[in-house]
């Protein structure tokens, strides 16, 4: 119990969780959708903040992106 209570405590005051979804800008609205979705029910599970940044474009531009060292998370 005071194991589990120390952790989730830890957890409440971690730094806040940012994410980078790099996609081909005709999936903007899904992906905007999803992301909205996964960040609710990731804070109702953990507690824990977390923020979403998209990055949309051409399929070769975002690939080349990543390909130079954007660092995607989706």
């Amino acid at each position: 119990g005071v194991v589990v209570g120390l952790g989730l405590a830890a957890l409440a005051h971690a730094a806040p969780l940012e994410l980078l979804n790099v996609s081909y800008d005709p999936t903007r609205e899904l992906w905007r959708d999803l992301n909205r979705g996964f960040v609710a029910a990731y804070e109702a599970s953990t507690g824990q903040h977390v923020t979403i940044r998209q990055s949309h474009g051409g399929s070769g531009t975002q690939a080349r992106a990543v390909i130079d060292g954007l660092e995607a998370d989706v």
